[in-house]
């Protein structure tokens, strides 16, 4: 028997995975490699990935599981994170915005919520966070989440731009090694500092191999 190419065999392979746990966004994982995935997916759905964004789900479910507008998710590469806030029957949320400045990601986004897009709760956006006016937006974000805060020059800068008063869900790391990591910190404390939030409703430490994940969710 000749062997399948390595991508069919994959696709293949994650299509089983789909049946045996009835996962959705497997099947929906599965469906996007069959329609031809871009390569870096599997970075995006790796285990650290996956893990540092349920922790985040997990999180959210218990600090602030219904958000008053649609939940921004900003630097949110294939809106994978969308994809799991929108699975999770713990949260109420209307609508996921997924932004990204890539504009690649938008259409993979799309696709891979294909559900979530038919019903109108999801959306993928090219857009630069931190030129973005949230405060013009309509309706206003209930929720804005940015897991990538060591990658930005001026986080106290770029929060003081949000509507005061705005639900955030902050992730950063003190992977100082990483020559794209701007604004590392160095603890949890160090991070609530940085943040400035005028009210914490969770903070967080995650250890992992290389790094620590630091996550803060509260009200600007």
């Amino acid at each position: 028997m000749t062997p399948e190419p390595p991508c069919e065999a994959f696709h293949d392979l994650l299509r089983g995975m789909a049946a045996l746990s009835g996962n959705r966004i497997v099947a929906d994982v599965a469906r996007l490699y069959g329609k031809g995935a871009p390569p870096d997916l599997s970075i995006a759905c790796n285990h650290k990935q996956i893990a540092s964004k349920q922790w985040l789900v997990e999180a959210l479910a218990g600090a602030c599981p219904k958000p008053s507008g649609p939940v921004w998710v900003l630097g949110a590469w294939y809106g994978v994170l969308g994809a799991m806030l929108l699975d999770d029957a713990r949260l109420a949320i209307e609508e996921v915005v997924s932004l990204d400045v890539d504009p690649t990601c938008a259409p993979t986004a799309e696709i891979l919520n294909h559900r979530h897009v038919a019903a109108g709760r999801f959306r993928a956006l090219t857009a630069d966070m931190m030129t973005l006016d949230f405060a013009a937006q309509s309706p206003k974000p209930g929720l804005v989440i940015n897991t990538s805060c060591e990658h930005l020059d001026d986080v106290p800068g770029w929060i003081a731009r949000l509507p005061a008063g705005l639900p955030l869900v902050l992730q950063s790391n003190d992977y100082y090694r990483e020559p794209d990591h701007r604004s590392c910190v160095p603890s949890l404390d160090a991070f609530r500092e940085q943040a400035g939030f005028a009210e914490v409703w969770f903070a967080g430490a995650r250890p992992t191999k290389n790094y620590t994940r630091f996550m803060l969710i509260g009200r600007r």
